[in-house]
């Protein structure tokens, strides 16, 4: 592994890593890896995948959250219009640079709450990937923070959350989600139950498309691979365990 890009950071020290035996590129901000990709700029992290998975019907998606900017270059690969919006002006020039994120992409320099306070266009689908050392989803993702979410989508639109989670005993995604399906929307979520500090998303759904819904959310389970759970809501209990769905059964 070799450094190639050295920068400071809002919330600590950047550095852009290259590995001299496959060529993959990591982004790493103070000690959490922001990105993985390849030499062609296909992230390697599961969990960006299935979130470019969940939007295979999506044609206008804003990005909230631009780290290497994958997720942005695969959609955009696809022939959708992309949106990024970010805080820090240095993820989008280490992307352009160092992942190969198009630069014809349109990036924002805004906190993402005060974008969807002032943006009045609405779109197909919206993903939110946000996050970085001392972050709180709790306290980022308010009910009127998920209000401003729903309320930039199409009735027909959709939207995912990447967050981190440090145990099972955390409450938080299930306290976002039930924030994000007030209204027209309805949430599942992602998780790997029993790890540490592990990836889960919350995906949203138009409430009236129900039938649409569970044959979408199958389809979609069957491209995750192993050790993934797919779940519905609960609200925490002492007394209620989750029902989960293995999605490495048939």
């Amino acid at each position: 592994m070799k450094i190639i890009g050295k920068y400071k950071g809002k919330l600590g020290e950047i550095a852009i890593w290259e590995s001299e035996q496959t060529g993959d590129r990591f982004y790493r901000e103070g000690e959490i890896f922001q990105s993985q990709s390849s030499t062609s700029g296909e992230s390697r992290f599961p969990y960006v995948k299935i979130m470019e998975a969940f939007f295979s019907d999506a044609n206008n998606i804003l990005l909230l959250g631009c780290g290497g900017g994958n997720l942005a270059t695969m959609l955009a690969r696809q022939g959708k219009r992309v949106t990024v919006v970010d805080h820090n002006p240095v993820s989008f020039d280490i992307a352009k640079r160092f992942f190969g994120l198009p630069k014809e992409i349109p990036c924002v320099v805004a906190d993402f709450r005060e974008y969807l306070l002032a943006e009045t266009r609405i779109f197909d689908g919206i993903a939110i990937d946000v996050g970085g050392p001392g972050f709180c989803f709790e306290e980022q993702f308010d009910p009127a923070t998920c209000h401003s979410i729903t309320a930039r989508l199409k009735p027909s639109g959709r939207a995912i959350l990447n967050m981190l989670v440090a145990t099972d005993f955390d409450a938080a995604p299930d306290m976002i989600s039930s924030d994000l399906s007030e209204g027209h929307m309805t949430s599942w979520i992602f998780d790997h139950p029993g790890r540490l500090n592990r990836n889960v998303l919350i995906a949203c759904l138009p409430r009236l498309r129900r039938a649409a819904n569970r044959r979408y959310m199958a389809k979609l389970s069957k491209t995750v691979g192993c050790g993934w759970t797919l779940r519905r809501p609960r609200q925490p209990s002492h007394d209620n365990r989750p029902v989960v769905v293995d999605t490495c059964t048939s």
